[in-house]
């Protein structure tokens, strides 16, 4: 025998308002170029990391960091440069580089 089981569904509103703090910002790309020491081994490192921004930034790169060295007890990292990646290219470096 099946018992049949009534239940109420409510749905949320689907206006929605952000909140006063929130600002809607795009995420960009970043490319992060820093040195890791690691038992008097350096190692450089290139990445791209996905943020809105430096904290956003600075959490990525201590996940990359604790995945890589998760072995390691003492890592020394030194960041040379942290830059947005720009997807703007003047089609000029490249005339004449390239004939099929």
């Amino acid at each position: 025998m099946i018992d049949k089981v009534a239940r109420q569904l409510t749905f949320m509103d689907k206006s929605h308002e952000p909140s006063e703090g929130f600002s809607s910002s795009t995420v960009k790309s970043w490319m992060v170029e820093y040195t890791v020491t690691v038992d008097d081994e350096e190692n450089r490192h290139l990445s791209l990391i996905l943020a809105d921004d430096m904290g956003d930034i600075h959490e990525h790169l201590l996940t990359e960091l604790r995945k890589m060295y998760k072995s390691s007890t003492k890592v020394d990292v030194t960041v040379h440069r942290i830059e947005p990646v720009s997807t703007n290219t003047d089609s000029l470096f490249f005339e004449g580089m390239y004939s099929p």
